[in-house]
C-alpha cells in the first residue's frame, strides 16, 4: 500500500506546500501526493523513489519557480543552467510519476534571463502523463546531462512523457535519457527578428541504442513559418527519431540543423518516418539525417526503447 497525502493551500489537505509532504515520507515508501488546484511556488528537490504527484486540473494545479541561469548563486555567481529547475528529480528518485499538473519556470525570455529549466528529470522509470511543461528555453531537461555520461556512459533513463503540452523557445527537450513523448503537443514559442526555435538537444550516450523517441506528436506554436528545426546536436551521439508526427508551418524545410559550426551531426542520428502536415510538406532534410524505412519504424515502438520496462499509467484521482 502507497501513502497518501493531500496537499491543499486552503488548508483542507494534509498539508499546505508540497515540501512538507514530500517531507512526511519515509525515505523508500511509496506514496501518492494528491495536490489541489492553485499556483505553488516552490522550489522542489525530490530524492525519495516512488512518489506520484497527481493534480486536481492539469491547468489550475501549478508548479512553478522563476530561477534562471543568469541569477546569482549563493556564491555570487550566475547560476548556471543546472541549478534553475522548478522542479528537479534526482537519480535516487526512480519511479517518479506524474499526472494533471503544470510543471512551470517562471523567470521569463532566454535572451534577458538565459536558461530556465521548469523540469530536470533526472531518474529511470518515470512517467509524465497530462502535464503541460512551460518555459522559454530549456524548458524540460530529460536527462542524464553530458558531463553524467562522460562519467558512466551506460545511465539509463527511460521517461515516458504521454499526452503532454511542452512549450519553448530554445532547446527546450534537452538530455540524455531514453525518452518516449507520445501523443504529445509541442508548442514552439515565437521569437524575435525571425529567429530559429530549436525543439531537441540531445546529448545521448553512444553506448545506448536510444535517445529521444516523438511518436504520434503534433509540431506546432505561434513561431515563424519555416523557423522551427526539430533538433540540433548538443554532444556528438545525439539520437532524436519523429514518428508519424504532424508538422504545422513553423517547421524548417530542413527539419534539424548543426550545432554552430560543430561536426557532430557527422556522428549523431536524426531521423523521420510518417511525417505529415503543412510543415511536411515539399521539405528538403540535410543529407546527413534519415527518412526511416517502414520496417525501421518498428524499432522504434515503445516497448523496444524501454527494454523490458512496462510502464504503469498514473490515473487520475477519483
Amino acid at each position: 500500500m502507497s501513502l497518501k497525502l493531500t496537499v491543499d493551500k486552503k488548508g483542507s489537505g494534509d498539508h499546505t506546500d508540497i515540501t512538507s509532504a514530500l517531507n512526511a515520507v519515509i525515505d523508500g515508501e511509496a506514496a501518492v501526493i494528491y495536490i489541489k488546484n492553485g499556483v505553488y511556488r516552490e522550489k522542489l528537490i525530490i530524492d525519495k523513489p516512488n512518489i506520484t504527484f497527481i493534480g486536481e486540473d492539469r491547468e489550475k494545479t501549478v508548479l512553478t519557480y522563476g530561477d534562471s541561469a543568469k541569477m546569482p548563486d549563493e556564491t555570487g555567481e550566475p547560476m548556471g543552467t543546472f541549478k534553475t529547475a522548478s522542479v528537479h528529480v534526482m537519480p535516487s528518485a526512480a519511479g517518479f510519476n506524474a499526472c494533471n499538473l503544470t510543471f512551470e519556470n517562471s523567470a521569463g525570455v532566454g535572451s534577458a534571463v538565459g536558461q530556465a529549466v521548469a523540469l530536470y528529470l533526472d531518474c529511470d522509470k518515470a512517467v509524465i502523463k497530462d502535464c503541460n511543461l512551460t518555459a522559454h528555453q530549456d524548458t524540460l531537461l530529460a536527462a542524464p546531462i553530458f558531463s553524467d555520461i562522460e562519467r558512466d556512459p551506460c545511465i539509463l533513463n527511460r521517461q515516458l512523457f504521454k499526452n503532454c503540452f511542452i512549450k519553448g523557445d530554445v532547446d527546450f527537450i534537452f538530455g540524455g535519457a531514453a525518452a518516449v513523448f507520445e501523443d504529445c503537443t509541442i508548442f514552439c514559442r515565437k521569437r524575435p527578428a525571425e529567429l530559429p526555435c530549436y525543439v531537441t538537444a540531445a546529448c545521448t550516450s553512444d553506448k545506448l541504442e536510444y535517445g529521444f523517441v516523438f511518436r504520434n506528436c503534433h509540431i506546432t506554436g505561434d513561431a515563424e513559418d519555416n523557423t522551427v528545426y526539430l533538433g540540433r546536436p548538443w554532444r556528438q551521439y545525439a539520437n532524436t527519431v519523429f514518428i508519424n508526427c504532424n508538422m504545422d508551418k513553423c517547421v524548417s524545410k530542413k527539419s534539424f540543423c548543426r550545432w554552430n559550426d560543430t561536426d557532430r551531426h557527422l556522428t549523431s542520428f536524426y531521423a523521420q518516418y510518417g511525417s505529415y502536415g503543412e510543415g511536411a510538406e515539399n521539405s528538403t532534410p540535410e543529407d546527413w539525417t534519415r527518412v526511416l524505412t517502414a520496417e525501421e519504424a518498428l524499432k522504434y515502438e515503445t516497448d523496444k526503447v524501454f527494454d523490458g520496462w512496462k510502464p504503469e499509467i498514473p490515473a487520475h484521482k477519483g
